[in-house]
C-alpha cells in the first residue's frame, strides 16, 4: 500500500518534534559531560532513520493494516496503546528500544553479532553503547507527545477552516455520520465546538502524559545566544504545553465572542 501525502506529513512531523526533543536533551547531557558531543550528530541521523522506518511501517489490526504514524496521530485510543503496551504484538518497544537479553549472552550458531544499532556501535566503541540505548529511550518517552504536537497542529488547522469553509458536499456528509443527524439540523457553531473539544482532548492527553512523567524523564532546556547561556533551566514540555494552551484559547475566545 503506496503512503499518502497525509501520511507522509505526520512521519514528516513526527520526526521533526523528535528531533526538536533529542536536540534538547542531548544538549543537556553535553553540558554535563562534554565529552559526548562529537558523536551525537551522527547516532541522530541513523536514529532518525531507523525511526522513520517504523513509522512508515505497518500493523495489521484484524483484517486491516494500518500505518504506524496514521495510528499515532489518530483518535483511536486502543491500537494507540498497543504500540506502546510492551506485551502486546503489536508493541514497538522492541523496534525502537534495542533491549540487551539474556539469550544474547548464549549466541546461537549462525547468529550474526551485529544485529542492531545497539550492538552496531558497541563493536565500534563498546562505551557508546549506553550512549545509544539512551537515544532510544529518549524516543521512547517522547513519540507519544511528537505525534499529539502533530495532531493538535493538524486539528488547529482543521478548526480554522470549518469556520469559513462551505458546509456542503463531502463536507457535511462526514458532520452527518459523526453527529448522526440529517443535514438540516447541523450549523457551524455545532461543528466548530465539536472540532474545538477535539483540540482541547489533544491538550489534556499531552497533560494527563506530564503527571505520569518521573523527574529524570524532563527536559530540561536553556536558552542560548551566542554560544552563551541565558537565565535558568526550565522544564521544555511544560513550556510547550503553555504554548498550545494559549492557542486553544484564542480559538475559544474567536469562537464564543460571535
Amino acid at each position: 500500500m503506496a503512503i499518502s501525502p497525509k501520511t507522509r506529513r505526520r512521519v514528516e512531523g513526527i520526526l521533526k518534534a523528535i528531533r526538536d526533543y533529542m536536540d534538547v536533551r542531548f544538549a543537556h547531557a553535553s553540558r554535563v559531560n562534554p565529552h559526548i558531543a562529537h558523536i551525537y550528530k551522527d547516532i541522530r541521523w541513523q536514529q532518525l532513520m531507523s525511526l522513520r522506518l517504523i513509522l512508515e511501517s505497518t500493523k495489521a489490526y484484524g483484517p486491516d493494516r494500518y500505518y504506524i504514524a496514521d495510528i499515532l496521530c489518530e483518535d483511536n485510543e486502543v491500537r494507540k496503546k498497543s504500540l506502546f503496551s510492551p506485551t502486546d504484538q503489536n508493541s514497538i518497544l522492541n523496534e525502537i528500544i534495542n533491549i540487551k537479553t539474556a539469550a544474547e549472552e548464549e549466541r546461537r550458531a549462525g547468529a550474526l553479532p551485529i544485529r542492531d544499532m545497539r550492538t552496531f556501535y558497541t563493536a565500534l566503541d563498546p562505551s557508546l553503547e549506553r550512549i545509544v540505548e539512551l537515544i532510544q529511550t529518549w524516543i521512547w518517552w517522547d513519540l507519544a507527545d511528537a505525534s499529539d504536537l502533530v495532531a493538535f497542529e493538524h486539528q488547529a488547522q482543521i478548526l480554522k477552516n470549518v469556520q469559513t469553509v462551505q458546509l456542503k458536499g463531502p463536507i457535511m456528509e462526514y458532520y452527518q455520520r459523526i453527529f448522526r443527524k440529517p443535514a438540516s439540523e447541523i450549523n457551524r457553531q455545532m461543528i466548530v465546538e465539536h472540532e474545538l473539544k477535539r483540540l482541547d482532548t489533544i491538550l489534556k492527553r499531552i497533560e494527563e502524559r506530564r503527571t505520569f512523567d518521573a523527574g529524570h524523564q524532563m527536559i530540561v532546556k536553556r536558552d542560548m545566544k551566542d554560544d552563551k547561556i541565558l537565565g535558568e533551566p526550565y522544564d521544555y514540555k511544560q513550556f510547550q504545553i503553555n504554548k498550545l494552551r494559549t492557542v486553544l484559547e484564542q480559538f475559544d475566545k474567536s469562537i464564543h465572542k460571535k
